[in-house]
Formats: structure tokens, sequence, C-alpha cells
């Protein structure tokens, strides 16, 4: 019998490697199959979060083992799908609950899973809006950007929470109008815990604060209606809500879509976009109303579904900034206005400068009040200054 006493006591553990190499099974590369579940933990309140499948197959999707407090929306399909929805109801338990989502291949050789985890019962925060029955006379927070709503104009007021780093926060809220199914407004506070690394999700799809019938179908684009082709417009842009996957979804609901002149969408418009978060990072925060205008409509763009989405005639954009640092005013709040014809503007930054207005002339536009809890704030004296400021003379803007 051979000795290992023969071989030099240096090389042999080398040589037990190299066998354990040459002996081991083969290193097979698969195709990719995965079920990711982008934020896997949330607060107590009942919500829906995202499910992505990354395939190259068809697959089957389920909860296992199945649990009476949460739903799928999407249990089949093939290759990549990013936008399922996984709907949970309120944990009002004292105990963390969780559940596991298993992707399946069509062939049956492949699972991968993924685990949420709903956190035990807090003090509820409010999760929507009134779904179908006439907004309040007053939106029921003192969030600064909000403007008024009004109880008998058949429009809805909701709002968006989200969960970051362990925290529920507001991403934004809407002001719906069902009969041209577009929002009115969109308001949202932009600071620097809203803005990160994550990317354009690109989750186009129903928001689920309101039944799918009374919503854009904005998953595959605009078709065209009675004037041609309309790009997707947000009103708050992904850009803005860069924390996490969850927060940069939500920017992509149809209740957060118009139809856009494309040229206008990508040029003026993006500009000023662009303009409202350079002002953010000069800010401790700023409280942004972006909106849209229908007087004189007369043009639709066709969704998926087949239904008319009007297109707004103009389009503006509030801004108020607050800074405790700031020597532009005794009180730490700036305001501008912003309003453009639907069209395309050949210009960029100057134009911005002489298309600005004070908040109290751009409320005169619209007929309605913007910044609604700002005299709660500063007091009714202070407000009213802050409102009738003329940005062009404000160097800081610009």
């Amino acid at each position: 019998m051979k000795r290992f006493g023969l071989i030099p006591r240096l090389l042999l553990p080398a040589l037990l490697l190299l066998l354990a190499a040459c002996c081991g099974p083969k290193q097979l590369v698969e195709e990719e199959f995965e079920v990711s579940i982008p934020e896997s933990e949330i607060s107590s309140e009942g919500r829906s979060v995202f499910v992505r499948v990354s395939a190259e197959v068809s697959w089957t999707l389920e909860i296992v083992p199945p649990v009476d407090w949460a739903s799928l929306s999407v249990t089949s399909g093939s290759g990549c799908l990013n936008s399922i929805l996984l709907t949970c109801t309120d944990n009002t338990g004292d105990d963390v609950r969780a559940l596991t989502v298993v992707a399946t291949a069509a062939d049956g050789k492949r699972t991968s899973s993924a685990t949420l985890v709903q956190r035990k019962y807090v003090a509820p925060a409010p999760t929507g809006g009134n779904t179908l029955g006439g907004s309040a006379s007053k939106a029921p927070f003192n969030w600064l950007e909000l403007p008024a709503t009004n109880a008998s104009d058949g429009l809805d007021f909701f709002w968006h929470l989200v969960d970051l780093n362990g925290n529920t926060v507001r991403n934004y809220s809407f002001y719906w109008n069902y009969t041209d199914r577009v929002s009115m407004w969109v308001a949202y506070p932009l600071c620097g815990m809203y803005l990160g690394n994550q990317g354009r999700s690109e989750a186009w799809g129903y928001d689920p604060l309101m039944p799918a019938a009374r919503q854009q179908n904005v998953s595959g684009g605009y078709k065209e209606g009675n004037n041609g082709w309309y790009a997707r417009g947000h009103q708050i842009p992904s850009a803005d809500r860069t924390a996490n996957y969850a927060m940069n979804a939500m920017t992509f609901f149809g209740t957060n879509m118009t139809p856009q002149n494309n040229d206008f969408n990508s040029g003026i418009w993006a500009t000023l976009e662009g303009k409202v978060r350079a002002w953010a990072e000069q800010s401790d925060t700023l409280y942004v109303v972006t909106g849209c205008v229908l007087d004189g409509a007369k043009y639709y763009a066709i969704d998926r579904s087949g239904e008319k989405i009007t297109v707004p005639t103009a389009y503006f954009k509030a801004v108020l900034r607050y800074s405790k640092n700031t020597t532009v005013s005794a009180t730490g709040y700036s305001g501008a206005g912003f309003w453009f014809e639907h069209k395309n503007y050949n210009g960029g930054a100057p134009l911005l400068r002489t298309q600005s207005m004070s908040l109290s002339d751009l409320e005169a536009k619209l007929g309605y009040t913007l910044f609604v809890n700002l005299p709660e704030r500063v007091g009714t004296a202070n407000a009213a200054a802050i409102k009738a400021e003329e940005p062009t003379s404000l160097n800081w803007w610009w």
C-alpha cells in the first residue's frame, strides 16, 4: 500500500484541494431566474408593495404557505415583470408577521423565493383618500405643500405614504378629476431624504388607491387620439423620488400622468424640473405643486383600455422654499410660480425667468389657493407678503 509519507508534507494540502476540485460536480451556468421584493419590510398599515420576477422562461407565483392577509395581483407570466403588486391588509396584532413569495419555472426544476415582513401594530397613519365620495373642503392634514380642496367640485383628494428606512413618510398627494382622467395637481415636499441612487423603476401601472376602471391605463403608452401622439408626462418627476424603489415606482402610476407634447416634456418642462431639484438642494425643504389646466381643452389621447384622456391646455408649477438660514426672507420662506401654455418652447433657463410670477398672481389664474396651510405657519400677513413676492426681482432664484 502506498503511503502519503512518500509525498512531501508541504504538498499534501494542495494535492487534496486539487483532488476535491477534480472530483466535485461541474459548475453549470443557468438562465436567470429570481423573484425579489425590493421593499422587504413594511409597517403595520395595509398597503401594496412591488414584486419583481427576473426570468427568461414562463413561471408561476404563489404565497407559500397561503395566508389570508395578503394576495398577489399576478400569479403567472413569462419573462421579466417588475410591477406585480403584493397587497397586504392591516396587521392589527401585537406580533410581526411574514410571508414568502415563491416563483416556480414552467419546467418545475427551478424555484426562487423572497420574504416580506410586516411589522406589528402601531398607531395608524392614513393610507388613502376618499376613494369615491367627494373630497373634504380642506385636506385633512397641515402639510405645507397642499392647495385648497373643495367638497362640491366633484374631485377627490388622495395621498400616498411610503416606508423610508423604517419610517412612514408622505410621498405625494393628488387631486383627481374622474371625468378627464387626470390629476389637477400633484403636491409634495422635496428635500435630501427623498433623493438617492434609485433609477427609473419604469413600473407603469394602476394606482392601487382607486378602481382601475376610473383611472388611466398607461402600461404601454398612449395611443393617438384626435391630435396625434403624446408622451406620458410625469407631474411629480421620477427623478424627485430616488431614495428607494417603492417611492420611485409610485411616480409611474397612471394618476401621476398627463398626455404631454414630447418637445414640451423633454424641453422647457424638463429644464424647470431640473431647476426645482437644484433649488431643493439649496433649501431645507422645497414644497412643490405641479398641475395642469383644462380650460378650453379640445384634444385627447387614448389609453391602453381605449379611454379618452384629456390633453391639458397649460401646465403650472408652484414652489415654496424654506431655509432657516436664508437672507432672502425674514420668515425663511420664499415662493415662485410658473405658467406655461402647452406647446413647444425654444429656450431654457432665461425663459424660466420670464415665465415666472408671484404665487398670488398664479392663484388668480388658477382660481384656488396654493399652500393653504401657510398662514397657520407664519401668520396671515406674512403669508400674503410671501405670496406677493415677485421672483424675477430675487436673484436667488436665478
